[in-house]
């Protein structure tokens, strides 16, 4: 797997969980700097792990046969893409009240929740992946980037305004690299 197409699924993941990050941003305005920072790193460090843990798994465990691996990744972008395809469109921007993203084990939670979508998409890429490290290192910076950015913005505008709905274009971005895994499949591929 090419290293545009890591860039592609990382940016996906991203938009996938950026609803998260902006909510938890508005949640943290009026914290410390500390708090918010705690947040950022347990966060990124969840779904960095947990991205590498799949990535690792799918090495470990790939098919001597590409076109097998190819599948396998396919049906995990595919699944993935289109839960959070039609989770983006479906669900309302506001979502109501949710619990204080102030304690620990809050966040350790919604990241684990948030980082399921990371272990199947880094079993994936791990499943095609020459380039394990370069492929996490890759991941884990735009998880840095969206995550910091994300809160950064909700911590200056501090309102609702920021929920704009970005997730169905994580879960279009998802079906993008699932459209172009079939095509390499079907031997249409470029």
């Amino acid at each position: 797997m090419s290293t545009f197409k890591i860039v592609i699924l990382a940016l996906a993941l991203v938009f996938s969980s950026w609803p998260a990050y902006i909510h938890a941003g508005i949640r943290l305005a009026k914290e410390p700097l500390f708090r918010r920072i705690n947040y950022s790193g347990i966060m990124l460090s969840v779904q960095f792990l947990l991205a590498g843990a799949g990535l690792y798994i799918g090495t470990k465990t790939g098919s001597f046969d590409q076109k097998v691996n190819m599948t396998i990744s396919l049906v995990l972008i595919l699944i993935i893409g289109l839960s959070v395809f039609l989770t983006g469109i479906k669900l309302p921007s506001e979502q109501g009240e949710s619990p204080d993203q102030a304690d620990t084990k809050v966040i350790f939670l919604s990241a684990l929740v948030e980082g399921i979508a990371s272990l199947a998409i880094g079993l994936a890429i791990g499943l095609l992946s020459a380039n394990l490290f370069l492929h996490w290192i890759v991941i884990g910076v735009f998880y840095l980037i969206g995550i910091v950015s994300a809160i950064t913005l909700a911590s200056i505008f501090g309102n609702r305004s920021l929920r704009f709905k970005v997730a169905p274009i994580g879960g279009f971005l998802f079906l993008a690299a699932s459209l172009k895994l079939i095509l390499t499949l079907t031997g249409y591929g470029f």
